[in-house]
């Protein structure tokens, strides 16, 4: 759905709402409905309305080397991958250069657009998929926990044992005492 979306539906009521998430997951997608088979732009037809003449310049060219929108399975996978930087605590600047490099994409707005969905997934994610997550952080931590023992780093261990017990609730996280005011 687009933003310009008309106040009232056919049927007389009033739109559904959408948020900002949606509406950036929509202005990135816009692109299909204007590429042909191919995956090259199609262009609207000069409107009729605004002939070139004298007092209505004609409008400027994309230069040849403009390339066309993305496509839904590009702009998924290009939200996936954003997932897996920020997921690994890739400075921006390193995502900047990984945008430009594998999506050729250098403005800092759509990047921000695409990271700002890649963060609300993940949010998503992790709410409907929470036991999953927890039995993958404790599957994690009971393999640190036997690589730790294997190098004889105990401490290590049972430090990766008492997280398990307070991810599966049956340890309670440690109460820090107040400081001391002398």
């Amino acid at each position: 759905m687009s933003r310009r979306a008309s106040a009232t539906q056919s049927d007389g009521s009033a739109p559904p709402a959408l948020d900002t998430d949606q509406v950036l997951l929509e202005e990135l997608r816009q692109a299909p409905p204007q590429q042909d088979d191919d995956g090259r732009p199609v262009w609207p037809a000069a409107d009729p309305s605004r002939p070139v003449g004298k007092g209505n310049p004609p409008r400027g060219r994309r230069s040849q080397t403009h390339k066309p929108r993305a496509t839904h399975m590009e702009v998924e996978t290009r939200i996936a991958e954003g997932q897996l930087w920020i997921a690994q605590r890739l400075p921006l600047a390193v995502i900047r250069e990984k945008a430009a490099q594998n999506w050729g994409i250098t403005n800092i707005k759509t990047i921000s657009k695409y990271l700002a969905l890649a963060r609300q997934r993940m949010v998503e994610e992790l709410i409907t998929d929470r036991r999953r997550h927890q039995a993958e952080q404790i599957f994690a931590l009971n393999d640190c926990a036997r690589r730790a023992m294997d190098a004889g780093q105990f401490n290590a261990a049972v430090g990766a044992f008492r997280v398990i017990a307070e991810i599966g609730g049956l340890l309670r996280a440690p109460i820090k005492p107040p400081e001391a005011k002398s």
